[in-house]
């Protein structure tokens, strides 16, 4: 129980000089022996003088006004705190002889954490005794009257003292910046008499309001200006008192006069001009301690400061400085207070040079810049900084980095440093982390859950916190105090909170000497982990975007527990599948894996936490890809998250969704149809036919029908959506996108590039409206809509479309995006047989793919199917030749002998014989392609028939000529039947040679033109057209 409730002044004065004399004879006898650390020798000199004090002074306190009464009580508390809290470490730090060598030296330990708190006492008890003095109640001193008076002499006459100037502070005369704020107090006191200045410990409130009264000075000479301490009500009454003494207010020396109403009243009734400075007004409690602390009372007026603030006359103003908005609120009644804030680059950068000295020249712009970002632009913290780096002989740049390091202790000793300014009270600390210590302490004192969720901000991003983050116990009201103490600021209107950087430091290492970091990073992640979505659409997004900082803060945190790992492991998981919508593919792997890795550790196999987790890293390692062996791997993980899902569930659609792009890439077109199927029935069995996601999926699923050949059931998928698009529940706008998407579709198979022209640009101008300009969907649609342009031959514009997209991607994520320009104008280059600048394309396209793929991947190999088609228009068949050694090598191991893109690289491959004139070489390889074919191709056969007229075949060249003799292409059927007269007539078979001919000109098809040449070039075969599918990201579309 408080000393004082339970017995009273007097009561405490005796036991505090019982403890006292206690803790001074023990730090005496084992100071002699020395056997005490060197922080409590200054004890020894302090504590026998303020016993001394106070206890001659206990007598003495019956004469006392009741101001004076009520300080004296103050500083007595305080220093019964203080000499208690020394006993408590006296008894953990002192080393008796029978402590065993461990304990000793915890003891030494537990010294040197304690020797900044006994530095603190000793400073404090020091200052205790200079306020006794001031206030007379040192022995023999009280009742002394001022010299060469007697209380029956009338008062002078107080014009004698017009225009006094009691500001404690010299100017500064290297202030810099702040007109904005020093003009905003000018304007004030125009329209109000009271105004306030606010803003965080550290900002340079005390400094704006030196400036303001020097300036007044100048401007109204006349004016007294005054200056109270307000910080406590020890020094408020002192500021008071000293008013008295300097004006020489009638009845100041009565020791019967309540000191505090002499001059509330004079100051509210004088005529004469002045202005009052009240600086640090930061503790509300001495101010309506009714209000904001138990047992006081709003008509207590020894603890009421409030009621003697005067009520400033015509040609009197006040002006408060406070860390406290609603102090600055309710003092200033009327108008709003002055919140200072950081200051500009600019001004930063001139105070911080002109505390270093020398000239701007000297230092490095870049590094000034760097530190003063660190220091968020706080004057303290800057002034602090100059004077530790002139002092200390060190470069700008280490003391940033030793800020910026990760030892922490580097970070605290630099801003606890004390900053020697003697334009700063007495009383105020000098240091940024001590300055902010009394902010903490006072929130702590007056609502511990403000301070709690300040410790929980600590832990997250500082910048932007959303509200809706913050589900704890009275989160309004405790933001509201973080936000009185410019502690957390918010914009106008917005539902986020930011905190300042050396706040955020502050707190962090606070958190850190109460070893509490781990409940804190605990409490954090929690709290991001439960409000992450576990659905990711278009309308999370904003969720998503918001808590994106925090996610990366707190998932570098270490967790021990099982609670947090799997709430680790849960966020990741998410937060992963959203960084893919995002396209950041590189951090969701790395999240992905981490997260699959802790529910491998923790959950049995049949969870479902494991089904999602398996599915969602078996997509990234899919889409990140490099090689069939990774695209191996990504199998077999959706096949395993495939087995382990229940059925139905969002895993398991999810699974097969992705498997099915898988195989559409590996050239299975049977096992692709068979996962689209069983995604769009797993949503179907889920939540209905006509459910969002059930059509998204049906979507999907006639896309791969109609690129796997099969358009007319594709084309019927799509039909169907259209008509369950009415009974649908979702939105009018994904309503609009399903439909448009789904005829566009029809009319692309259709073969109508025209109508699919038409309805993509209506997709892309919604679009724009319901996503943002960078996301997936639009380049989809753009490329699909430049894409049918290009069909229309409508080269040129597809061109100039295909270069907008591409400037518009050029920092994107999706590098894929950008492959599928650079394949749209290479294909409009290869259309108009500009094959030179088709080439350069068809490079940049395969730098890309193997940056991002590497060489084995599938995409590459076909990119260099691509470019060696392009060496063989341009004639470099050399080149050509080499690539499409390659690409068969790796087609033969991957897609296998008889896949038709392996039969293709082998015709090619020989086309490139027959140009550098090896035609047998040229055989042997058409001859092995037409033995991996079921059905022999028309061209293949033809190139066949070239090389062997080239070799002088006669007799295999009749043979392979009559398989072509019939068919139904024109140009191809009119060379065999030349070729076979040829070979007829040059193995002599004259007649038979006649005879055909004749036959063929019955049937009107003989052939026509020169069938006499010495050497004939095969037939290149046309450009293969890869149709983007399964590589762009397939975001869902199902919460437009």
């Amino acid at each position: 129980m408080d000393p004082f409730t339970a017995a009273g002044l007097a009561a405490t004065i005796v036991a505090f000089i019982d403890i006292g004399t206690k803790v001074t004879t023990r730090v005496r006898e084992l100071s002699d022996a020395g056997n005490i650390p060197e922080v409590f020798r200054d004890i020894r000199t302090r504590l026998p003088l303020i016993i001394s004090i106070i206890g001659g002074a206990r007598h003495a306190t019956d004469n006392l006004s009741q101001e004076a009464e009520a300080a004296f009580e103050e500083i007595v508390r305080q220093c019964f705190k203080q000499i208690t809290q020394l006993d408590e470490i006296l008894e953990k730090v002192i080393i008796s002889r029978s402590d065993s060598r461990l304990r000793k030296v915890v003891k030494a330990g537990i010294s040197l954490v304690e020797e900044e708190r006994v530095q603190r006492i000793a400073a404090a008890l020091r200052d205790n005794v200079q306020l006794l003095t001031f206030l007379n109640v040192t022995p023999g001193e009280k009742g002394r009257l001022k010299a060469g008076r007697r209380p029956s002499d009338a008062p002078p006459s107080y014009k004698s003292v017009t225009g006094a100037f009691l500001v404690p502070f010299s100017r500064d005369e290297q202030f810099v910046g702040r007109e904005s704020s020093l003009q905003s107090i000018a304007s004030s006191f125009e329209i109000q008499k009271r105004v306030a200045i606010s803003g965080m410990g550290g900002i340079g409130k005390s400094q704006v309001a030196i400036e303001y009264c020097y300036r007044h000075k100048e401007h109204k000479p006349d004016s007294h200006i005054m200056w109270v301490y307000g910080g406590t009500i020890a020094r408020f009454y002192q500021g008071y008192k000293k008013i008295a003494q300097q004006l020489d207010i009638p009845g100041w020396d009565d020791p019967e006069a309540s000191i505090l109403e002499l001059v509330c009243s004079w100051l509210s009734n004088t005529t004469d001009p002045y202005l009052l400075v009240v600086d640090n007004a930061d503790n509300i409690e001495h101010w309506w301690p009714g209000k904001y602390r138990s047992g006081g009372s709003l008509d207590d007026p020894s603890k009421n400061l409030s009621k003697f603030l005067p009520d400033a006359t015509d040609n009197s103003r006040v002006l408060i400085t406070t860390r406290d908005n609603r102090v600055a609120s309710r003092l200033v009644k009327e108008g709003k207070p002055i919140v200072l804030q950081p200051m500009s680059h600019g001004e930063a950068k001139l105070l911080f040079l002109s505390k270093l000295g020398g000239d701007e020249s000297d230092f490095d712009e870049a590094e000034v810049h760097v530190l003063l970002e660190e220091l968020d632009y706080l004057p303290l913290a800057m002034s602090q900084a100059a004077a530790f780096i002139e002092e200390n002989g060190i470069s700008i740049a280490d003391y940033t980095n030793a800020l910026q390091g990760e030892d922490a202790s580097v970070a605290e000793e630099f801003l606890h440093e004390e900053l020697d300014d003697r334009r700063r009270d007495e009383e105020s600390v000098n240091s940024v982390f001590r300055t902010l210590r009394l902010s903490y302490d006072q929130i702590k004192q007056q609502k511990p859950r403000a301070a709690d969720l300040l410790c929980l901000l600590a832990m997250l991003d500082r910048q932007s916190v959303p509200k809706f983050l913050l589900k704890v116990p009275e989160v309004t009201t405790s933001l509201s105090l973080l936000q009185s103490f410019n502690i957390v600021t918010n914009r106008t209107g917005s539902q986020s909170f930011q905190l300042h950087r050396l706040v955020q430091r502050f707190v962090q290492l606070s958190i850190q000497s109460d070893n509490a970091t781990q409940k804190w990073q605990d409490a954090a992640l929690a709290c991001v982990s439960k409000d992450y979505p576990t659905e990711i659409g278009v309308a999370e997004w904003p969720i998503c975007d918001a808590l994106a900082p925090h996610v990366h803060v707190i998932v570098d945190y270490k967790y021990t527990t099982t609670d947090a790992r799997l709430n680790l492991a849960h966020l990741l998981c998410w937060a992963a599948d959203f960084d893919i919508e995002r396209g950041m593919y590189t951090q969701a792997l790395e999240r992905a894996e981490k997260s699959l890795s802790i529910y491998r550790e923790l959950v049995t196999e049949g969870d479902e936490r494991l089904a999602a987790a398996t599915w969602l890293y078996g997509r990234l390692r899919y889409y990140q890809a490099r090689s069939t062996s990774d695209i191996d791997v990504a199998a077999d993980l959706l096949q395993k998250a495939l087995r382990i899902s229940e059925y139905p569930s969002l895993n398991f659609a999810e699974s097969a969704f992705e498997l099915a792009h898988l195989y559409y890439d590996q050239r299975n077109g049977s096992k692709c149809l068979e996962m689209g199927k069983a995604s769009f029935k797993c949503w179907e069995a889920l939540e209905g036919p006509s459910s969002v996601r059930t059509l998204d999926n049906m979507h999907d699923y006639a896309l791969e029908l109609a690129m796997l050949g099969q358009e007319r059931d594709g084309i019927a998928t799509w039909q169907e959506i259209l008509d369950l698009c009415a009974t649908t529940g979702a939105s009018e706008n994904t309503k609009t996108v399903f439909t448009y998407r789904s005829m566009a579709g029809i009319a692309e198979f259709e073969g109508d590039a025209a109508l699919a022209e038409i309805l993509y640009a209506k997709l892309i101008r919604l679009c724009e409206v319901l996503y943002h300009s960078e996301h997936v969907h639009l380049y989809d649609y753009r490329l699909s809509h430049v894409e049918q342009i290009m069909l229309q031959g409508k080269l040129e514009e597809a061109m100039r479309l295909s270069e907008a997209i591409l400037a518009s991607c050029k920092n994107t994520f999706e590098w894929c995006i950008q492959v599928s320009c650079l394949q749209t104008i290479a294909a409009c280059y290869r259309s108009m047989a500009r094959y030179s600048e088709e080439l350069t394309y068809r490079l940049r396209i395969l730098e890309l793919q193997n940056e991002h793929l590497g060489p084995s991947h599938k995409d590459t190999i076909d990119a260099e199917d691509a470019l060696a088609g392009c060496f063989l228009e341009n004639s470099s068949h050399s080149e050509a030749k080499k690539l499409y050694q390659r690409v068969l090598s790796w087609r033969n191991n991957e897609l296998g002998r008889t896949h038709i893109d392996t039969v293709r690289a082998i015709e090619c491959l020989g086309i490139c014989h027959a140009h550098q004139g090896q035609n047998a070489a040229a055989e042997a390889a058409y001859l092995d392609a037409l033995d991996r074919q079921r059905d022999a191709d028309i061209r293949l056969l033809d190139n066949l028939q070239t090389s062997l007229w080239n070799q002088g075949k006669w007799e295999e060249l009749e043979l392979w000529s009559r398989r072509n003799c019939e068919v139904d292409e024109t140009a191809y059927r009119s060379r065999a039947q030349r070729n076979l007269i040829s070979a007829l007539e040059r193995q002599d078979k004259v007649k038979e040679a006649f005879e055909t001919q004749t036959g063929f000109l019955a049937l009107q098809t003989a052939p026509d033109g020169d069938m006499l040449k010495e050497r004939r070039l095969p037939t290149n075969p046309p450009a293969r057209h890869y149709r983007r599918f399964g590589r762009i990201v397939h975001p869902r579309t199902w919460s437009a």
